[in-house]
Parts: structure tokens; sequence; C-alpha cells
């Protein structure tokens, strides 16, 4: 049976003023009557949460000075932003070859970066280096920072806080990593998978802030997917959800590492592409940007090949994406969600991705419902989990659970 608990009127106020901060932290132009409309709060209620967050010097009053306010009759609008010493968040991102360190602000926006390459790495040169990191980046900065967010690959348990069983990663396993940044830094550190960190980053600060639900494909070495429900994160009961990669498309198939068999990532992956495209390259003999001058092409070069319609970067990414579709299809069957964002890194401009994955999806069994899918590119590309890593504290600090109020 579930505890319940009552709110009392500090909870009330604390509540609000996150809220507040949110709507102010993510919205445009804010002003105190919008706030107050938005808020359903009457004016004075409004002022003294305003009041709050301005002596705080979380937030300050702007005069609007656009062209339109100043040609309209009346005094010009106020409205309300964040301060200039608005506090800041650490984010950091954890990879198989790249460590990355941010500082942003509430609204996300990244202030700072540093990066750290590796092509090995231990636990202690795992935390020593997040630990440089966040030295490098708090140095010099007169902005208080007040919390550290991790977004790292999986499988992550955000119930225990703790990187559990990443599969090649040179044995670091079961690290209760954001203990140890707590103690290292003195800071609140929270840590989440990357594919959720992609989906509250778009949750928070993408184009799909109004949906409730969505699936967040995260694609990399692997495929990964975060889930939003009813306008929240999910994790699951132990904090592990969003490993589709690891989600089965044939029972028959060879074993993957993780014990399963026939996992999505055994057939989709860079190395099936490039098979395929050797395969084909046997048959055919049109104009191709990738030629037989190399045996292996990245995932860049296969995107921007077929972004230019090229015949045989376009077959390899179809076959990709119709693997994807089983496994995305069957999470859509069970979770009944309409909206998914693909995050991946791109040199160039495009859609071919989204589009053949939209094609595949339509046009499958789920289109007899009469429900279209809507597939779109992620707001942050490939650098969605990195958002993510800031988007999961500033989800505590919008949900009220952390207080930044004169903290």
């Amino acid at each position: 049976m579930p505890t319940l608990h009552g709110t009392n009127l500090t909870n009330v106020k604390e509540k609000n003023r996150a809220l507040a901060l949110r709507l102010i932290s993510t919205g445009q132009s804010v002003s105190r009557a919008n706030l107050a409309r938005s808020m359903h709060l009457t004016k004075t209620t409004l002022g003294n949460i305003v009041s709050d967050l301005i002596a705080s010097d979380i937030i300050k009053e702007y005069t609007y000075s656009s062209s339109e306010a100043d040609s309209s009759l009346g005094r010009k609008p106020i409205i309300l932003d964040l301060s200039p010493n608005s506090p800041l968040i650490m984010g950091m991102l954890i990879k198989r070859n790249l460590l990355s360190g941010i500082l942003a602000d509430l609204k996300g926006r990244i202030i700072d970066q540093k990066d750290f390459k590796y092509d090995s790495m231990d636990k202690d040169t795992l935390i020593e280096t997040l630990v440089q990191l966040f030295e490098q980046l708090r140095k010099g900065q007169s902005r208080k920072i007040i919390a550290i967010g991790i977004s790292s690959i999986g499988p992550v348990d955000t119930k225990a806080q703790k990187l559990t069983t990443p599969v090649n990663f040179w044995g670091i396993q079961n690290l209760p990593l954001p203990e140890i940044i707590r103690e290292r830094t003195g800071l609140p550190a929270y840590i989440i998978h990357d594919s959720s960190a992609g989906a509250l980053a778009e949750k928070i600060y993408g184009s799909h802030t109004y949906s409730d639900n969505l699936l967040y494909l995260h694609i990399m070495n692997g495929v990964g997917a975060g889930y939003i429900f009813q306008g929240n994160i999910y994790d699951g009961d132990f904090g592990q959800s969003g490993e589709l990669g690891h989600t089965s498309i044939n029972f028959a198939g060879p074993s993957c590492n993780c014990g399963n068999r026939g996992c999505l990532e055994l057939y989709a992956n860079i190395e099936n592409m490039n098979r395929h495209i050797q395969e084909l390259r046997m048959i055919y003999k049109g104009p191709t940007l990738l030629s037989g001058e190399r045996d292996f092409y990245s995932w860049s070069d296969i995107i921007t090949a077929a972004s230019a319609m090229d015949f045989l970067a376009m077959a390899a990414l179809d076959e990709f994406c119709g693997y994807l579709a089983y496994a995305v299809r069957n999470a859509i069957h069970l979770l009944d969600v309409s909206h998914i964002i693909v995050g991946y890194d791109s040199p160039v401009e495009t859609t071919v991705v989204e589009d053949t994955l939209t094609t595949k999806l339509n046009s499958g069994p789920q289109s007899n419902t009469g429900h279209i899918i809507e597939i779109v590119k992620s707001s942050f590309g490939g650098q969605a989990p990195l958002i993510g890593s800031i988007a999961v504290v500033t989800d505590k600090i919008f949900n009220g659970e952390l207080n930044i109020v004169n903290s």
C-alpha cells in the first residue's frame, strides 16, 4: 500500500516557487501577470514568490524593449528572467571514449565545457578525471555551482544511484559514483542513464515540452531509449529502463554478451552497415560516395552519404532502420506512445534517419489503428545526453525536490 503524505503550507510555497522558476527558465518573456494566470495564483501570492527569487539573486526583472513594445501604447512590459548571477549546474557525461564536463544555467545554456578523450580507463582514473573536470570548470567562476548531474552509459541504477555493469567498460562495475563525487566536491550529485538523460533534455528544454508521453531513441555505439510518461521520466522499479538495444528481435538469434539472444544491437550496428555496403558493392556498379578505397565507414560517413541519396548508404541505413523498427514497434505496442525523438551525431543537417524510420513504422501493423507515429530529430542532435546531465538536476529543482532559494 502506498505511503501517503500530507502537504503543509511550507511545502505548498516551495512547490509554487519551484513551478514559477520552471516557467521562467523554460518560457519566453514571462511577465508577472502571465505567470499568475498560468499558475492560477493571486497577484499577491505570485508577488511573494517572485520577491523570494529576486532576493536570492536567481531571477531579475527586465524592461522589454523590442520594437513592438516601443511602438505600443502604455508603459513597457516588465519580464522575469534569470539573473546574470543565477546559480549554475555542473553536468558530466560518461561515454566509452570521452568524458565531458559542462557548466550551464537553469535554462540549460552551456557556459563552459571541458572534454577528456581516452583509450582505456579504470575506476580510480574515472573518478579523478571527473573531479579534475569539475575543478577546471569551477576555477575562476564567480557564480555559485549548486549540484552535479551525471549522464552515463548504462546500465545505471538510479534508485541505488550507481553505475552497475556497463559492457566493455574495462571492468568498472557497481560504482556509487554520485556518492563519491559528492564526497569529493561537497555538492549534491545524481546519476542517470544517458538515454533517459536525452529524454529529460527534450522534455524540459527541447521541442516536445508539451508532450506528456514520448520515446527518445539514442543512437551511438548502441541503441538506447528514454521514456517520458505522464510528464515525468520513467526509470522502472530498479532505475534500469532504457536498454532497447538489448531487447530481442530474434529469439533464435546469436547470443549477446548481455545473456540474451538475438538482441537488436547484434543487428542494428555500424559493423553490419559496413558489411551490407561491401556486399552491395559487388553487384552495384553505379556512382557512390562510399568508394572501395576504404574498408570501413563511420556512422557520420554513412549519414552524410545517405543525406545525398547515395544508393549504398541509403541501402545500409534502410536495413539498419528496418531492424530498429522491429524493436521500436514492440515498444509502441507496449507503451502506446506516438511521439518519438531520435538523437545521434551527424556532420550534416538531415532527417534521413527519421524519414526512413517514419516510413518503416507508419506502414507496419500499427498503421491499421489510424494513429500516425511522429518521429523527429532531437533538438540537440547527439548532445541530448549532455544537456540531460543538466536536466536531471533542474528537473529536481523545478519539481521542488531540490531547494536552491537561500541555499
